[in-house]
């Protein structure tokens, strides 16, 4: 049976790595640096420091990966307080939905808590949606290894075999996989394709999918026992 659902936040619940990837790339360029294709994709999913990790690979130990970081995250709070975050389809009527079944949900995501908390509170659907939210380095270990996963169950009193993760990036796929719970891919900037096979349980195009998805299943376990 599914009892809850996991939830990474970027590019799941909001459409913000668009943005974020628009941003990025120009506080690299100002400072004299061009951005590799592909890169920011390798970032989606680590916790703050493996995303460092990568840039010090990427550009060299003098790279100032802080100031960078810092520049796009300010860049998406003040669109946050300006027009407010650009969320994924579905997003209020999906949170909605499974509450009402009275599923538990856990917020999963790399991204830390302050940043976290200042996304929710400009973003109605996301306020006192979630029974826990585990924030960057409370998870352990950076996606795709799977503690971040293991202790979202944890703390909502399941077992992950018992709970749906939606993800979209491909470290956070590892980690669900790896934490045993069943995972569901919402594309978003990174497309699906057969090298994702072993990480995708299911494929959704959108939020507005989900509580189907956990009804079907529901249904189907009902109807084994």
């Amino acid at each position: 049976m599914i009892r809850g659902v996991l939830f990474d936040m970027d590019g799941v619940l909001l459409d913000t790595e668009r943005l974020g990837s628009r941003l990025f790339e120009q506080a690299c360029v100002r400072r004299g640096y061009a951005v590799p294709e592909k890169l920011f994709l390798r970032m989606l999913g680590c916790t703050a420091q493996a995303g460092f990790d990568v840039l010090h690979e990427a550009f060299g130990p003098d790279f100032p990966c802080q100031a960078v970081m810092d520049e796009m995250h300010q860049g998406i709070f003040h669109t946050a307080v300006t027009i407010g975050l650009p969320t994924k389809k579905g997003l209020a009527e999906c949170l909605a939905g499974l509450r009402a079944r009275s599923l538990r949900l856990a917020l999963a995501t790399s991204t830390d808590r302050a940043i976290v908390e200042r996304y929710v509170q400009a973003t109605p659907a996301m306020q006192d949606a979630f029974d826990v939210m585990i924030c960057g380095p409370e998870g352990g270990r950076s996606k795709p290894e799977p503690d971040i996963y293991l202790e979202a169950a944890r703390r909502l009193g399941l077992d992950p075999g018992e709970c749906l993760g939606v993800e979209d990036s491909r470290n956070g796929l590892r980690s669900l996989t790896a934490a045993g719970c069943i995972s569901v891919m919402i594309p978003d900037l990174l497309p699906y394709d057969d090298s994702l096979a072993p990480y995708v349980k299911y494929r959704l195009s959108d939020l507005g999918q989900l509580c189907g998805l956990a009804d079907r299943l529901n249904l189907e376990a009902r109807a084994r026992s």
